[in-house]
C-alpha cells in the first residue's frame, strides 16, 4: 500500500513479497497444458512445443489471459500423432461395441461372487 510522504518527497510503501510477482491466470493455463500433455502421453503423443502464452488484449478479444500453444509440428509429427490417436479411438469403438453386445446379465461381477 502507498502513503504519501507529509514533506512532498518520496512515496512511502509496504514491501511486496514474492506472491507479488504471481500470476493466477497463467498458473491455471499452466494447469490446463499440462493435463492436456498428460492425457497425450498415454496414447503416446508428446507436445514437447507446448507453451502457455500471454494474450495481448490490445490486439484481440479473447476472455483469458493465457493461451496454450501446442507448438510448431512437423508433417510428418502430425501424421504420427494422428495415426497414434485414431488408432486408440478405434481400440475403443471395438471395446464398446463389445461391451454393448453383451447381454446385461452376464455384466455382473467377473469374480463370481454376488
Amino acid at each position: 500500500m502507498l502513503h504519501r510522504n507529509p514533506m512532498g518527497g518520496l512515496v512511502v510503501c509496504d514491501p511486496v513479497g514474492p506472491d507479488y510477482l504471481d500470476d493466477p491466470d497463467r498458473e491455471v493455463a499452466v494447469e490446463a497444458g499440462v493435463r492436456l500433455v498428460n492425457v497425450l502421453l498415454r496414447f503416446g503423443v508428446n507436445l514437447e512445443q507446448i507453451s502457455a502464452d500471454k494474450v495481448c488484449h490490445s490486439c484481440t478479444d479473447v476472455k483469458d489471459a493465457y493461451r496454450i500453444t501446442l507448438g510448431t509440428l512437423t508433417v510428418d509429427d502430425t501424421h504420427a500423432m494422428a495415426a497414434q490417436l485414431a488408432s486408440f479411438a478405434l481400440e475403443f469403438e471395438q471395446m464398446r461395441e463389445q461391451l454393448c453386445s453383451i447381454p446385461a446379465h452376464q455384466t455382473g461381477p467377473i469374480d463370481g461372487s454376488v
